[in-house]
């Protein structure tokens, strides 16, 4: 077999198996791996209505065939489960080194299902595979719980500093094992899956983290082939600006971008600008001011992680990131402008296992609702205005459940209604909006608003379209790039430096010399469009309609950025019709049948 290993691994905790299952040829010919083949497996295995944080939920980490082969980015690895945030479908994609080594132990995916009596790791060594005792790493940070674990497998397996360095593990920190509902899954060293709430999955299975380290091989059809077009690729990447900007300044040439053309994120979205931020229009400051070094997940020649500092001798410290998104949610959002901060509640998130861009919104709620006289100062303890650096206090009870963090651990909806401003959470789906301001383009705001896992900026990017500013494309561009994105993350291709159709073409042929199966662009347009449409059903078998599909009252109504609102109202029929589907969002039959999907339809529509 070329690409794929053949084998799934499932784990049932609540009785303490382990066994391997044969990869259906059909998850391979119409779904590929990653996100496609963890879409397919929770809508035949679950049911979708069920609670996310019950034992029925399953949660389950998948490769896809250009994993582990060396192509550039092929990194990534997805983690996907229902979301206990949104409700909705998740696959949230995580870098660094544990998806290659769960392919090279010889698994395409991890399925765990149940809940184990007490906590537990699971350790993954090519086909042996142990369910651990956790209590000792209940209760860690993540960065303690990599520590002890990478000590024990040394001792165990006694494995040189090249093997220790490179295992990979995916573990939870406190809010995780305290089911915040946006808790995240940490990876090698401060690399997050990290939305939809997976963190709290992985929680309620008592389960702490999960570790991999392989020393298999992946088959390649045309290893001559591959090895050209990879080469090509590189050549490519030297002489191309844009990639030598994400190479050199990772995200970090985002901020001052965005700020400079009033697309940032500030002050819980009241604006697109923000002052302090003007500094960074040249990314080089970011760089002088708290870059250590560039660091690069398995296989790429990018490098485009930022290791940083806090030169602060109260705080001195080294962690990964920050990331944009990160620097504008928990930074410019919340009115926070000094970088060693952000870089300190970056830290803090990571470490107790959190998902940045929702606690971002979240505490930007909470102080807005502070500002506007709604969240007395009695309820928190400390005054929360825009800036104030009690919310390092506050990530902590949020992640611990003390205090208001109680309340803020179940999410922005319940949280904003319990003190009558549910508007003030600027989130989709229950899921806090990425950095980019959606008044700024009415693509940004429709791709927010129609994404299938609720509030997300990697699911549609139409970076480098051409015409991508005309709005006489955005619906086009904003389906076409969904479902090519779908089959990428499939691939699995790292987001970071997808670019539009040009990658339909990369990926297409890549996957080609790998497999020795024949892609093209157009046929994987096709399969992203099945994985999208399969994942809006499993959403309104869940519940979700196309009421959800909808941005917050103030992106709709209140011209905050160049005097502009939202007109989705305009934008969601067309593309609806473009889609295929009914005025109410519903697919159609004809659409189904199209795709192959009509028996996942019956019951639905």
């Amino acid at each position: 077999m070329f690409g794929w290993q053949g084998k799934i691994l499932r784990i049932d905790l609540s009785e303490g198996t382990c066994r391997t299952e044969a990869l259906p040829a059909g998850l391979m010919k119409d779904y590929i791996g990653g996100r496609g083949m963890c879409d397919r497996i929770l809508f035949d295995e679950i049911d979708p209505r069920i609670d996310a944080l019950s034992p029925d939920n399953k949660l389950i980490f998948a490769t896809g065939p250009l994993t582990g082969t060396g192509a550039p980015a092929a990194s990534r690895f997805i983690v996907s489960a229902k979301s206990p945030l949104s409700n909705c479908v998740s696959s949230p994609c995580c870098g660094g080194y544990f998806g290659a080594n769960l392919k090279y132990s010889g698994y395409d995916l991890l399925i765990i299902e149940g809940k184990s009596p007490e906590p537990v790791y699971i350790s993954i060594r090519n086909d042996e595979v142990n369910i651990n005792p956790a209590g000792h790493l209940w209760g860690k940070v993540s960065s303690d719980t990599e520590k002890t674990i990478r000590a024990e497998m040394k001792t165990r397996y006694d494995l040189d500093n090249w093997a220790l360095n490179t295992m990979g593990i995916a573990n939870i920190g406190p809010a995780g094992e305290k089911l915040v509902r946006f808790a995240c899954i940490m990876s090698d060293g401060g690399r997050a899956a990290g939305r939809s709430g997976l963190g709290a999955v992985m929680g309620s299975k008592n389960l702490k983290a999960v570790t991999a380290l392989g020393t298999g091989q992946v088959n390649i059809a045309d290893v001559e082939g591959f090895r050209k077009a990879v080469m090509e690729f590189y050549q490519e990447g030297r002489d191309n600006g844009e990639l030598y900007k994400r190479r050199r300044y990772g995200t970090w040439g985002l901020p001052g971008r965005a700020n400079a053309s009033k697309t940032q994120a500030a002050f819980n979205f009241k604006e697109g600008y923000f002052a302090e931020f003007a500094k960074y229009e040249d990314p080089e400051v970011i760089i002088d001011l708290i870059r250590v070094r560039d660091e690069a997940c398995f296989s790429c020649p990018f490098g485009c992680s930022k290791r940083s500092r806090i030169k602060d001798p109260e705080y001195p410290l080294t962690a990964k990131g920050p990331e944009h998104e990160t620097m504008a949610l928990l930074g410019s959002n919340c009115g926070l402008g000094d970088m060693e901060d952000i870089c300190r509640a970056n830290y803090l998130c990571n470490e107790l296992g959190m998902d940045t861009i929702t606690t971002g919104a979240m505490v930007s709620c909470a102080m807005e609702l502070y500002e506007e006289g709604y969240l007395p100062e009695k309820d928190l303890g400390y005054p929360l205005e825009f800036g104030n650096r009690n919310m390092f206090k506050l990530l902590k009870q949020i992640a611990q459940r003390e205090g208001i963090g109680e309340l803020m651990a179940q999410g922005g909806v319940t949280f904003g209604a319990k003190y009558g401003h549910p508007e003030l959470f600027m989130g989709i789906k229950g899921m806090g909006i990425p950095a980019w301001h959606p008044q700024a383009l009415d693509a940004l705001g429709l791709q927010y608003a129609t994404c299938n896992t609720g509030g997300a900026h990697t699911k549609s990017t139409m970076p480098f379209y051409e015409g991508r500013k005309d709005p006489a494309h955005f619906v086009e561009f904003t389906k076409k790039d969904q479902d090519y994105l779908a089959s990428a993350d499939s691939g699995v291709l790292c987001w970071i430096i997808y670019h539009g159709p040009l990658w339909g073409e990369k990926l297409s042929q890549w996957l080609t010399y790998v497999t020795g199966t024949n892609y093209t662009p157009e046929g994987l347009e096709r399969l992203g469009e099945r994985i999208w449409n399969l994942e809006r059903l499993f959403n309104m078998k869940a519940g979700i309609t196309g009421k959800d599909d909808t941005l917050p009252p103030r992106i709709l109504k209140e011209p905050r950025v160049k005097n502009r609102v939202v007109v989705l109202d305009k934008l969601l029929p067309e593309y609806y019709e473009m889609r295929g589907w009914d005025q109410n969002g519903v697919p159609t039959r004809e659409k189904l049948k199209e795709l192959a999907l009509e028996k996942e339809g019956a019951g639905v529509i």
